[in-house]
C-alpha cells in the first residue's frame, strides 16, 4: 500500500481534531505571607523553591520590600536554564524539589537518605526543629525575652551589647545553620583580648541555649560549646596599694559630702561585689551584733551569705549612716573619684597613670582578710568563694604589717571634709 492510500485510511479512521486551548496561568514559584512576630511587628515573608531545589524564607519588615524580592526571585527562576532531564515519576513538582533539596543537604551522604528517614520515622520525629528564624530575627526576639527575664540589669545590658555586636558582625543566616565555624570565624575577626573574647563566647552560647528551649526549638545543638579560647596562664587578680586605698578613701569623704564613703567601704572592708552593693540596704545592715545579710537574689552564687562587719568597716559606716549605698549618678561620681586618684576611666582612659582592674576592691578585701584570719574556711564564707579559690588566688599577696596597717584605715574624724 502506497503512501496516499496510507494517508486515506487514516483520514477515515482517525478523525484529526487539533483543539487550541486557551493558555493557562502560570503558578507563582514564590509566595508573599503577612505575619506578626512575636515583638508585635507586622513583617512580610517570601517564601518558596529555587531551580535547584533550595528552600528560600526571607522577612521584609515592608511588603513593598518584599514584592521587589518577590519579582527577582521569579525572574531569576524563569531565566535559569533548566538542564534536568525529563524522566517518569509519580512524585509532584512540590515532592521533587524537597527530594532534590534534601540529596543536596547530604551531599556525598546522599545514598544514605533512606537511613536518615528512617532514624527520624524511630524518633517519632520529636527532634526535628521548628522553622529557624535569621539571626537578626532571633536576636531581636531574645532581646524583648531578656527585657522581661528576672536577671540583674547588669547582667541584660551585658548581654543585650554582646549580641547586639554578634547580630552586626557576622551573615544573617539561620540558626539552625550555625556551626562552630562560624562562631570561631566571628570570635577570630574580634580585635580584643583572650578573656574578650570567652566572654563574647559565653554571652552568644547563652543566645543559642534559649533558641535550643522550648517552645521555639530552633536548633538542635549549641555551635559555642565546641568553641575554646585559649586564656593562657591566669594571672592573680590584681590589688590596690596601701598607698592607693588611703587615697580612693580620702576622696569618697571628701567628694560630694561622703556619698559614696558606704558604698567603698562596704567594697574595700567587706568586700561585697559591685552588684550586692548597689543592692544593698541599710536594713540589711546590723551594726549591733556587726553582720551584714544578703540575700539570695544579691549574690552571684543565688545562696546569700552573712558578712561579718570588722571593727574597720563599722566606724565607716556609723560616720555615714545618712548617706545610701548606690546613689543616683553612682557610675559618674566613681569615674570622678577614680580619675582623681590617677586610674583610668572611659573619659580619661590614655592619658591615666594606671588602669583600674575590674573588682579590685574586693580582691583587695579577700587579700587583707585571709592575712589577718589565715583562713581559707573563714574567708571562703565571708566573701562567697570556694576555699579552693581563696587558697590559688589570695594567700600571701600582702604582709602582715601591711594587713594591720589596711586596717588602720579609719574615716576621718566628723565624717566628710
Amino acid at each position: 500500500m502506497n503512501t496516499t492510500a496510507l494517508s486515506q485510511v487514516a483520514e477515515n479512521v482517525i478523525p484529526l481534531t487539533i483543539e487550541r486551548r486557551k493558555p493557562q496561568q502560570r503558578r507563582q514559584r514564590f509566595r508573599i505571607i503577612e505575619f506578626r512576630n512575636p515583638s508585635g511587628v507586622t513583617a512580610f515573608r517570601v517564601s518558596g523553591c529555587d531551580r535547584a531545589g533550595k528552600q528560600i524564607r526571607e522577612n521584609f519588615k515592608d511588603e513593598a520590600a518584599a514584592r521587589c524580592r518577590q519579582i527577582a526571585l521569579e525572574t531569576d527562576y524563569l531565566k535559569t536554564e533548566c538542564e534536568t532531564a525529563i524522566r517518569a515519576t509519580k512524585l509532584s513538582d512540590d515532592q521533587l524539589r524537597l527530594a532534590e533539596l534534601a540529596i543536596n543537604r547530604l551531599g556525598e551522604d546522599w545514598g544514605r537518605i533512606v537511613d536518615a528517614v528512617d532514624l527520624w520515622t524511630r524518633s517519632g520525629g520529636k527532634n526535628l526543629p521548628a522553622e529557624s528564624p535569621r539571626i537578626d530575627d532571633a536576636v531581636d526576639q531574645y532581646q524583648v525575652w531578656l527585657d522581661k527575664s528576672s536577671f540583674r540589669d547588669a547582667t541584660k545590658r551585658h548581654w543585650r551589647i554582646r549580641l547586639n555586636l554578634f547580630k552586626n558582625s557576622v551573615q544573617n543566616i539561620r540558626v539552625s545553620e550555625v556551626t562552630p565555624e562560624f562562631i570561631e570565624k566571628f570570635l577570630a575577626e574580634r580585635k580584643v583580648s583572650a578573656a574578650g573574647k570567652d566572654t563574647d563566647r559565653r554571652a552568644v552560647s547563652r543566645f543559642f541555649s534559649w533558641c535550643i528551649e522550648r517552645p521555639r526549638r530552633w536548633a538542635t545543638s549549641n555551635p559555642c560549646r565546641e568553641v575554646k579560647v585559649d586564656l593562657g596562664e591566669k594571672s592573680a587578680p590584681a590589688i590596690l596599694s596601701l598607698a592607693d586605698c588611703k587615697a580612693i578613701l580620702g576622696l569618697a569623704q571628701s567628694h560630694k559630702g561622703g556619698i559614696l564613703a558606704p558604698f567603698t567601704a562596704v567594697s574595700l572592708f567587706g568586700g561585697l561585689r559591685p552588684f550586692e552593693a548597689a543592692r544593698l540596704t541599710w536594713e540589711q545592715v546590723n551594726l549591733k551584733d556587726g553582720e551584714i545579710r544578703l540575700d539570695s537574689t544579691q549574690t552571684k552564687t543565688k545562696t546569700g551569705r552573712t558578712v561579718k562587719i570588722c571593727p574597720t568597716l563599722k566606724a565607716w559606716l556609723k560616720a555615714y549612716k545618712d548617706k545610701p549605698f548606690y546613689p543616683a549618678n553612682w557610675r559618674k561620681d566613681f569615674d570622678a573619684i577614680k580619675a582623681a586618684a590617677g586610674f583610668g576611666t572611659p573619659s580619661n582612659e590614655k592619658t591615666a597613670l594606671k588602669s583600674w582592674p575590674s573588682d579590685v576592691l574586693r580582691h583587695t578585701a579577700i587579700s587583707h582578710y585571709f592575712r589577718a584570719t589565715g583562713s581559707y574556711g573563714f574567708a571562703a564564707e565571708q566573701f562567697g568563694n570556694s576555699e579552693a579559690i581563696i587558697k590559688a588566688h589570695y594567700q600571701s599577696r600582702v604582709s602582715s604589717d601591711e594587713a594591720k596597717a589596711f586596717y588602720r584605715l579609719m574615716p576621718a574624724k566628723g565624717g566628710a571634709k
